[in-house]
């Protein structure tokens, strides 16, 4: 009877297979996430570099600047706002609440409040009955037990929250003279938490999802594909050169004697692999040539960069940060940060400043905050080289005189179109001029001598020509 021959198989045993029989695979695939689940993802966004990247890099790029509260015609107040707000340390709160939304799905801010009559979490906040916010909190949604929200497309309340349930796990710890850490004995309870006293931002959350979606777990196989390039290239960069000695006598000698003279070889073969192997013996390397690797590994990063939806300059941090080099996919990427912080972030930050002008213990006692001209304006995203920066005003000045020149604007209403430019692929020269305090020092700052008197001049010219 013949012997059947072996196939032959290829086994991995390092972590290079793509699809690996493991539970992080299949998140993808359930409907709800456990605790454990948003354990591993968290794991993963603290130890993977890429991962880390993925996710942090729009939250540092929305809050790195920082924003200002801008009250018109009431600098004290403005002053002191700005502080309370500074206080909060809102600007690392925020990046820290953004940086759970793009790993967990949903980002949480809660605010903590000191009151007149101090009532529960799950009560709306009465604004005659507030002192102070006493704090704002960022977290994820791995403790957050799972909702619904109203998915009746002609109900008032559609889409909309009433109140999240939170399911702590442990109150903290003591620590005694001894230096124990003794664990806080009061049972842990729920909490129910108002609308009124948390914000919620989700990723790509739809009618029937119990939770947003992780971009780690959007982003897995691009992920797991830098993974793998990493470390094959790696791997080559180790193995590039190969020495094999061939040697009876070593190979029969005794393990302790072996090592020892394996040893003092490595110390002039240390820059290269060295097999030790009997002279009828043979090994034979498979190796793959070079040539074209940097094709494979730029199709790695270009698709990560298009699953992450973040440029490939940006996450490897070729970018500048001057408008010279941007390309447009630069300025789209801004773009979408600066979306963010519009849509997203800026009213969580209005929701809380309402809380702190109600405040009798903030300024100087509660006020309306319906009764005031105020608004938040977000620093720019970067600044642009001088050259970029001259033709910008160029153009702009120019533009205005032209629509001075033609009628279609007063120079003073010129003056507040310049003003009120703010564009962060192209951030003009004045973008933060409708500030309560000096305006006019406050525009002049941000030219050259030079330039504000030209400008004068050339509004001057268009008035009198219309005149």
């Amino acid at each position: 009877m013949a012997k059947k021959k072996r196939v032959p198989s290829v086994v991995r045993t390092d972590s290079l297979d793509l699809n690996p029989k493991t539970k992080y695979q299949q998140l993808g695939f359930k409907y709800e996430l456990t605790r454990e689940d948003y354990q591993d993802l968290d794991n993963q966004y603290k130890t993977d570099a890429i991962t880390h990247k993925v996710v942090s890099k729009p939250a540092e790029d929305a809050t790195r600047n920082g924003f200002r509260i801008v009250i018109s015609h009431n600098e004290k107040l403005q002053q002191q706002m700005q502080h309370k707000l500074d206080s909060l340390n809102l600007q690392s709160v925020l990046a820290q609440q953004i940086v759970f939304q793009r790993s967990n799905g949903d980002g949480y801010l809660t605010i903590g409040v000191k009151e007149l009559n101090p009532t529960s979490t799950d009560t709306p906040i009465d604004p005659q009955n507030l002192l102070d916010v006493a704090f704002v909190h960022s977290f994820g949604q791995a403790h957050i037990k799972a909702y619904q929200t109203n998915d009746d497309p002609t109900s008032i309340d559609y889409g909309k929250e009433q109140a999240i349930v939170v399911q702590p796990t442990t109150n903290g710890y003591t620590v005694n003279k001894n230096g124990d850490q003794i664990a806080d004995p009061k049972p842990v309870e729920t909490v129910v938490i108002d609308q009124s006293r948390y914000c919620h931002i989700s990723l790509d959350k739809f009618e029937d999802d119990l939770h947003g979606t992780s971009v780690i777990q959007r982003c897995k196989n691009q992920i797991k594909n830098m993974s793998i390039a990493t470390e094959t290239v790696g791997k080559m960069l180790r193995e590039f050169t190969f020495k094999i000695v061939k040697s009876d006598s070593l190979m029969g000698e005794s393990a302790v004697k072996f090592r020892q003279d394996k040893e003092e070889m490595s110390q002039s073969l240390n820059t290269e692999a060295t097999a030790f192997i009997n002279s009828e013996d043979d090994i034979v390397k498979l190796s793959t040539p070079t040539n074209g690797i940097n094709t494979l590994l730029d199709f790695a990063w270009q698709d990560l960069a298009a699953a992450s939806n973040i440029p490939k300059s940006v996450l490897t941090g070729e970018q500048a940060g001057t408008l010279a080099g941007a390309s447009q996919d630069i300025a789209n990427y801004y773009d979408t940060v600066k979306a963010m912080q519009e849509q997203e972030l800026k009213p969580e930050i209005e929701k809380i400043v309402k809380l702190l002008f109600w405040a009798q213990d903030v300024g100087d006692g509660s006020v309306d905050p319906d009764t005031i001209d105020w608004h938040i304006e977000f620093n720019p995203l970067w600044t642009p080289d001088d050259k970029t920066m001259a033709q910008t005003n160029l153009i702009n000045t120019q533009a205005a005189v032209a629509r001075v020149g033609a009628g279609m604007q007063a120079p003073d209403e010129a003056m507040a179109s310049l003003n009120g430019m703010s564009n962060n692929q192209i951030q003009p020269a004045q973008n933060m001029a409708t500030d309560s305090a000096d305006e006019e020092a406050e525009f002049e700052s941000q030219f050259t001598p030079e330039q504000v008197e030209q400008y004068k001049k050339d509004l001057e010219m268009a008035h009198n020509g219309k005149a």
